[in-house]
């Protein structure tokens, strides 16, 4: 690790604390004025760090620039052996996760974080606008799974985590639209996407990749989702996208560790903006309406059709709002 990092893992494990330059010299075995040109590497490449009299530098709290060292620094000490990749700019975070798996460099539990996405995408094909300044991190569970209802559970439980997450840290109350999205209000937070890596002999997956996009500070949405978008923070974000990350990732490897255990869902259906709501879906190429009457623990819509239930267990749906708007 360049003398760079180095520095910089020191004060990231110090935010908002003064290390001097002698305390920093002596814990990496170089010189004060070596310590002195790495603080100003840094600070050219945007970090908050200020130096004071007598004290030393100060890495200020509402830095939020994206590094391995930031996330190891908010991540719990038993993550300290995984593989994180941080990036400036990625066309999708899901994507570069895809191509290290195929050359062989992914491992469980992996984090790849990016700055912004130049081709970020949701499901059925969407786009995700993915500015700089959001969150955009995939995961890699790098494990079997022989029961197919426990692989239609991971995106719930990630929707869990990522919920619980930002309750946790912001107290914004998200609301889980089946399958996939978070939001707030009427407007959508969080968007995400589950992978899988298919071994086409046995017919299945040993690697599932998980990518999450939050919309994190305002920004300009484009005018066919700026109706539609919201982002966490409208003004001065009060945590950092890092101790954001961790949380989620910390939350996520937990519920993921062991899928039989469906406790989750019931947090699943107590943060759900559909159960009792009347929604909009497409069937067999046929439209259909019906009110969400349940969340089964496979993650399954249990709809009603007149005197009929039908399960739903993938695909887009809108629900109605008490204004009779479609969502």
């Amino acid at each position: 690790m360049a003398l760079k990092q180095r520095i910089l893992q020191l004060l990231e494990n110090s935010r908002g604390q003064a290390l001097s330059g002698q305390q920093i010299a002596d814990q990496l075995n170089v010189s004060r004025a070596s310590v002195w040109k790495g603080v100003k590497a840094l600070q050219l490449e945007g970090y908050k760090i200020i130096a004071t009299t007598n004290k030393g530098y100060i890495l200020l709290a509402s830095n939020d620039i994206l590094s391995e060292q930031s996330l190891r620094a908010c991540l719990a000490p038993k993550y300290a052996d995984i593989d994180i990749v941080t990036l400036k700019t990625s066309p999708s975070t899901n994507a570069e996760a895809m191509t290290r798996l195929m050359s062989g460099q992914l491992r469980h539990g992996a984090l790849i974080v990016a700055d912004e996405q130049t081709n970020g995408r949701g499901r059925m094909g969407k786009t995700f606008f993915s500015p700089k300044k959001g969150i955009y991190m995939s995961v890699s569970l790098c494990k079997r799974i022989e029961n197919m209802q426990d692989v239609m559970v991971i995106t719930p439980a990630t929707a869990v985590a990522t919920r619980r997450s930002i309750a946790k840290l912001t107290g914004i109350d998200a609301k889980i639209k089946w399958v996939n999205d978070l939001y707030i209000g009427k407007k959508k937070v969080c968007g995400i996407l589950t992978q899988a890596d298919i071994d086409f002999e046995s017919g299945k997956a040993g690697t599932f990749i998980i990518g999450i996009g939050i919309n994190f500070v305002e920004q300009d949405f484009p005018d066919d989702i700026k109706d539609k978008a919201c982002a966490l923070f409208t003004g001065e974000p009060t945590i950092t996208r890092s101790q954001l990350i961790a949380e989620i990732y910390d939350n996520l490897i937990t519920l993921t560790s062991d899928l039989t255990d469906r406790t989750f869902m019931q947090e699943y259906k107590e943060h759900s903006m559909v159960i009792g709501k009347e929604i909009s879906y497409v069937i067999n190429c046929e439209d259909k309406r019906g009110r969400v009457i349940d969340i089964d623990n496979d993650g399954g819509l249990v709809i009603q059709e007149g005197d009929t239930t039908r399960k739903l267990t993938c695909g887009e749906i809108s629900i109605r709002s008490t204004e009779n708007e479609w969502i």
